[in-house]
């Protein structure tokens, strides 16, 4: 049987750490670069009390359906391997628009985003085709949804959980299978508590397996895309990450 560490005891805290990020935001960050469809598209940084917020906004010159925008790490730093495990963490909050019309990535590593393909058009999601992990929501829904992709196989799981527009927590950790180079797995938190299966009696939690063949290198992201032509805004309070070497 394949063993991982247990998923409520983060994994992060017996690994050694080779790497660690964190914002909060109280000036633009050098490390991580915003990719966009809309010229005035931006990150800039809002007004608040103790700490600023990272507002990220599609952009209002001449707003269109299925404007994109993502802010991410430079290069591809993270990749489901047997040798390194991470965590990545956002918390951020938005007002969702008449009709639900927004997409909105909370957290997410991809390989080779781009402001085109890190959602879809039209409320569908993810593409089909990547290696990734990702909680997100889509033009027309109301709830989370949490999916892990290798290459053209996804699961996916609805939470049920709905998306209020309140500040939330979101976290995606990966964790290598001990004694196993082949297969790793994937947690997803959402207000710092394990999703769940909601149509289970039990309410099991839901950390998938994935498979290590093939696997690339991603990006660490978060991002939204609009669902009708006006502008989107995201406000990201705080943004961090850490990559650790599995004993």
């Amino acid at each position: 049987m394949t063993k991982y560490t247990t998923p409520a005891n983060s994994a992060m805290n017996s690994w050694r750490h080779v790497a660690e990020f964190f914002t909060h935001f109280v000036g633009l960050p050098n490390e991580l670069d915003v990719t966009k469809t809309n010229a005035s598209g931006a990150l800039t940084i809002a007004d608040a009390a103790g700490g600023g917020y990272g507002r990220l906004t599609t952009g209002a010159t001449t707003p269109a359906d299925n404007n994109g925008v993502f802010l991410a790490t430079q290069g591809e730093i993270f990749k489901f391997d047997a040798r390194h495990g991470f965590v990545l963490r956002s918390q951020l909050k938005f007002t969702p628009t008449g009709g639900n019309t927004d997409n909105v990535l909370a957290i997410g590593v991809q390989n080779a985003p781009t402001e085109d393909n890190f959602l879809a058009d039209d409320g569908a999601g993810p593409r089909a085709d990547y290696w990734g992990a990702s909680i997100y929501k889509v033009d027309g829904g109301t709830t989370w949804i949490c999916e892990v992709s290798a290459g053209t196989t996804q699961q996916a799981l609805d939470t049920e959980i709905t998306v209020d527009g309140s500040e939330t927590t979101f976290e995606i950790e990966y964790i290598p299978a001990e004694g196993d180079a082949s297969y790793g797995q994937v947690v997803f938190r959402i207000h710092g508590e394990i999703v769940r299966r909601p149509d289970t009696f039990a309410r099991e939690p839901f950390t998938p397996e994935v498979s290590l063949a093939g696997a690339t290198e991603m990006k660490g992201l978060v991002g939204h895309k609009t669902g009708a032509a006006s502008e989107l805004i995201v406000d990201i309070n705080a943004l961090g990450w850490a990559i650790s070497l599995s004993n």
